[in-house]
C-alpha cells in the first residue's frame, strides 16, 4: 500500500479497471476516495497506452 502526500492522505492500492479503449480489465494503482475508488492519475493501460483516469474500478486487492 502506497500513501500520496497532500492536503488529503489518501492511500493508494493495486485493483483491476476496465478500460474503455481496448475493452479489457487491467491492473493500476487506485486511489481510495470518501466518495469511492478511483485510478491514479497519469495511470496508463500496459496493452493499448490509454490514459485510465475515466476508466471504472473493478476489484480492489485487499490483505485479508
Amino acid at each position: 500500500m502506497h500513501v500520496v502526500s497532500g492536503p488529503m492522505m489518501k492511500q493508494t492500492q493495486s485493483g483491476l479497471a476496465y478500460c474503455p479503449i481496448c475493452t479489457h480489465t487491467v491492473e493500476t494503482l487506485v486511489i481510495m476516495t470518501p466518495k469511492g475508488a478511483k485510478v491514479k492519475p497519469g495511470e496508463r493501460c500496459p496493452r493499448c497506452h490509454a490514459h485510465l483516469e475515466p476508466a471504472v474500478v473493478i476489484r480492489l486487492d485487499r490483505a485479508a
